[in-house]
């Protein structure tokens, strides 16, 4: 059995790293691996690692370490490594890639002074067992921190000073403004879901001319992060609307047409 080799992300790793794995799917998502390639490069400056895992020279999964303090989806704390993300292809799955990609951070992450690794997961996420589960980070040393509905922060300290991390708390407050719709778009440029999701509230807010607003606010603005502790969502007129996916057009149009002619102005 080949083994698997996880290395830094090279140049000629970011097209499937970017896409998510995604390649040559849509225009779509290679416009969004596009702007993921930039954002990417400003976190590296941060310390941001990327990490990919080859079985026979092929790509089979990738993971992100990012310094908390500077991560647009959280959670919150201090000197903590997060990772935000595992992908692991099926075929990547019974070489131990994740484990590996894993291992791999935890050593950068302990190079660079961390405290600690810390972990948002999932569970019981019927037909997404593949998304960050909780029992296999939990298989791999890391403890819980805080439960909430499905999500599980997880973490594993390095040293007995450590401070755990704590979840955003979202504090959404709506402005409205008289005689308009108003769309409040949170979103973060680290995230594929998120990039495509914002790109289509856009294009959508356009069909709509003056009659809607559109406000965008940047997770990646520590500042806007901090105040709101909102990574990703949507909110028409202060309702908040998601898919749990990147949200389609329609479903978009429909939630400002309903505010737009049955609430009131």
């Amino acid at each position: 059995m080949a083994d698997v080799i996880v290395r830094e992300m090279k140049e000629e790793d970011e097209y499937f790293v970017t896409a998510c794995s995604h390649v040559k799917e849509s225009a779509e998502i290679d416009a969004c691996a596009k702007m993921r390639r930039r954002q990417f490069a400003i976190m590296k400056s941060e310390g941001a690692v990327f990490k990919v895992a080859m079985l026979d020279n092929e790509h089979i999964g990738f993971a992100y370490g990012v310094p908390i303090e500077h991560s647009s989806w959280g959670p919150l704390g201090h000197s903590l490594m997060v990772i935000p993300c595992l992908y692991v292809l099926e075929r990547g799955t019974s070489h131990g890639a994740g484990k590996a990609l894993i291992a791999s951070i935890e050593q950068d992450a302990r190079g660079a002074g961390c405290h600690g690794v810390t972990i948002t997961a999932y569970q019981d996420l019927p037909g997404a067992e593949w998304f960050m589960p909780a029992s296999f980070f939990a298989s791999l040393g890391y403890i819980p921190v805080e439960i909430r509905g499905r999500e599980s922060l997880l973490w594993k300290p390095f040293a007995s000073d450590a401070v755990a991390p704590h979840f955003l708390q979202p504090h959404y407050v709506f402005e409205p403004v008289d005689g308009t719709v108003v769309v409040d778009l949170f979103w973060n440029a680290f995230c594929q879901t998120s990039v495509i999701e914002a790109q289509r509230v856009r294009e959508v807010c356009r069909e709509f001319a003056d009659r809607v607003l559109l406000r965008e606010f940047r997770a990646e603005n520590r500042e806007v992060l901090l105040q709101h502790q909102i990574s990703r969502g949507i909110y028409v007129n202060g309702k908040e609307i998601g898919w749990g996916y990147e949200a389609p057009k329609d479903g978009i149009r429909e939630a400002i047409e309903r505010a737009l002619f049955s609430e009131p102005q």
